[in-house]
């Protein structure tokens, strides 16, 4: 399904190579720049895409011409930019499968509010990927015997998304039964398109999408009565007054922030005060160090490891 996506939205000689010449499993992302080469992350590393695959040498690389962009971003929004605008004013488009656009252009401002995104420049088109099992140990180090409040620390590219997805599959499959609100405010964790999740969340899994985390977070409380919420990627002061809230209102939280590690965590405006209440009791470090993914280990509310892979 994620492959016929990215059929309908990408010229055919792009999508020929992509679907037809290389492993669908190790696609993460594309990458599109106007009259620049088209670049691939295959396999957790940057290549240039040519006619015959992948490629470490630009020459012989495939150019994406003047217009590609623009023509991708009409098809990825079923030819009505203006039924999309919301997301494409927040940076992005998702389309079914979960595929996500990250979107650079020209920004259109009317008085402090940001009317829309034009002349588009660049793409991401970032690919998603099910590694059932992937969060196996952070469910048995934070949920299975006791449902802690958890962050999952990563930077870009290193599988958070891909973890969490995982991890509300795993607990929202589990006995006894566990309520779970998924928080899915760029439709990746997810991908639910007219209502259906795309990708396995787990039974017992309720979703919001396309909202903030903080309308989200709040509405879902008292509509939902969530066990747990999982969310992704928190940034600024109203994500994290969303998750004091929901802690306080008894509800456990497992969400994921953009850092090096926990040591990076610390210097992160308004981290500060709630690693100090000691809010999260387990932290997950992620990397890409031997491919994204990867453990860098699991912490408790005070950094000591328990879990080192």
């Amino acid at each position: 399904m994620i492959y016929d996506s990215l059929y309908k939205i990408l010229p055919q000689g792009i999508s020929n190579v992509i679907c037809k010449r290389l492993n669908p499993d190790r696609v993460y992302e594309i990458r599109l720049r106007t009259n620049k080469p088209v670049m691939i992350n295959y396999g957790g590393n940057f290549y240039y895409l040519s006619a015959n695959g992948v490629k470490d040498s630009v020459s012989s690389s495939m150019i994406c011409s003047e217009g590609v962009i623009s023509d991708i971003v009409v098809k990825a929004s079923e030819y009505s930019l203006y039924a999309v605008n919301d997301n494409i004013c927040n940076g992005y488009i998702t389309i079914k499968g979960g595929v996500r656009l990250g979107l650079a252009g020209e920004i259109v401002w009317e008085q402090d509010d940001i009317r829309t995104i034009k002349n588009f420049s660049s793409l991401n088109i970032r690919v998603p990927h099910e590694i059932f099992g992937c969060a196996q140990k952070v469910y048995e180090y934070a949920c299975e015997r006791e449902l802690k409040n958890t962050l999952v620390i990563s930077p870009p590219g290193a599988g958070k998304t891909t973890l969490l997805r995982d991890l509300a599959r795993i607990i929202g499959n589990a006995s006894p039964v566990t309520n779970i609100l998924l928080v899915d405010e760029r439709n990746e964790l997810a991908a639910v398109h007219n209502g259906v999740a795309q990708l396995d969340i787990g039974v017992h899994t309720d979703v919001i999408s396309n909202c903030s985390k903080q309308f989200a977070f709040s509405q879902g409380i008292r509509a939902m009565r969530p066990d747990i919420i999982v969310t992704d990627e928190l940034f600024g002061d109203k994500d994290i007054s969303a998750i004091e809230y929901a802690c306080a209102s008894g509800v456990c939280v497992i969400a994921s922030v953009h850092a090096a590690d926990h040591a990076d965590l610390i210097n992160k405006p308004g981290f500060e005060n709630i690693i100090k209440k000691r809010l999260f009791r387990r932290y997950v470090n992620l990397s890409s160090r031997h491919g994204p993914g990867t453990f860098d280990g699991i912490y408790d509310e005070n950094f000591n490891c328990i879990y080192y892979s």
